[in-house]
């Protein structure tokens, strides 16, 4: 939710509109469910209210002004998350409550069709909208680091680098890239943006992949660009996403993308010659295939304009 609160102030920013960021001190379960409501009830009559995740829905009964909630994915209620039931549960009453909002924002088609495919009708459907991601124009500036300026650039030196940015959850589907990175060979490294599970970690020591990994975190913007621009291809099997910002950005630094044509992909690239997908994936790798994609994007000041009307 950080990188969504960010790009949410750069919007505010270039459209000079000020904007305050209210949010409990406390990051327990105290700030979250004791705080967090008395705040929103100290500030629920100032302004226009953006609750940027529906995990804090359950803030609006709280809120008397006009306030929209921002709705990124319903990964939570699919089959293979396996979550516990008191915590679907939950979750599905924070869904019912942000349904009550004067507007609901998915961040993508595929998240505004999961809602109403797990809800059901929704009474109120002019209610919702769909605003996709913005970025910044950093994005679609050429990277200002070098390779020689950071501390794991000589780790790549001579090897076809695969990028893998982002969390580990399930639908990452992170073991495809491991299977892959094992079939390749020596000559290919993966450069990790984030760190793995446990199931994930076992995979690498079991294929002896442990020396062919550099990780990397807590990394900036820059680095990151980095990170894509030094890449040849990034790995980004997932089985479904709200969004897809790594894609997009990996795109926009000129990396090859391997990813299905699915989900929230087909939105941000709207070709399936842009992307390799899975199943060719070590062929075309191994053949040095490039591809140079025309991803869409908006900016965040064109974006934050359409949530605030």
């Amino acid at each position: 939710m950080k990188r969504y609160l960010e790009g949410l102030k750069v919007g505010f920013e270039r459209n000079g509109i000020s904007y305050e960021v209210i949010e409990p001190k406390l990051k327990t379960l105290v700030g979250k469910y004791y705080h967090y409501p008395r705040l929103a009830l100290n500030y629920g009559k100032r302004g226009q209210h953006i609750i940027i995740s529906e995990r804090y829905a359950y803030l609006l009964p709280f809120l008397k002004n006009r306030a929209t909630v921002i709705c990124h994915d319903l990964h939570t209620l699919y089959p293979e998350a396996r979550t516990p039931l008191v915590h679907k549960l939950l979750y599905k009453v924070f869904l019912k409550l942000m349904l009550k909002a004067d507007k609901v924002v998915c961040v993508s088609n595929h998240t505004k069709s999961d809602l109403e495919r797990f809800l059901g009708n929704v009474r109120r459907p002019d209610r919702l909208t769909v605003v996709h991601n913005g970025i910044e124009d950093f994005w679609l500036r050429p990277a200002k680091l070098k390779r020689e300026q950071v501390e794991w650039s000589p780790k790549l030196k001579d090897k076809i680098v695969l990028a893998s940015v982002g969390t580990d959850a399930w639908y990452k589907n992170n073991s495809w890239s491991i299977d892959l990175l094992g079939k390749l060979g020596d000559g290919y490294t993966m450069l990790r943006v984030g760190d793995f599970s446990r199931e994930n970690e076992k995979l690498i020591d079991q294929l002896g992949l442990r020396n062919r990994i550099v990780s990397v975190e807590n990394i900036s913007d820059e680095e990151l660009k980095l990170v894509y621009s030094s890449a040849e291809y990034l790995l980004f099997p997932s089985l479904t996403e709200g969004f897809g910002w790594p894609a997009l950005e990996a795109a926009l630094s000129n990396c090859t993308v391997i990813s299905d044509h699915r989900t929230a992909m087909q939105e941000i690239f709207k070709n399936t010659e842009d992307l390799i997908s899975l199943d060719q994936a070590e062929e075309l790798i191994r053949k040095n295939e490039v591809r140079h994609a025309s991803p869409k994007y908006f900016l965040w000041q064109e974006q934050v304009k359409k949530i605030l009307n």
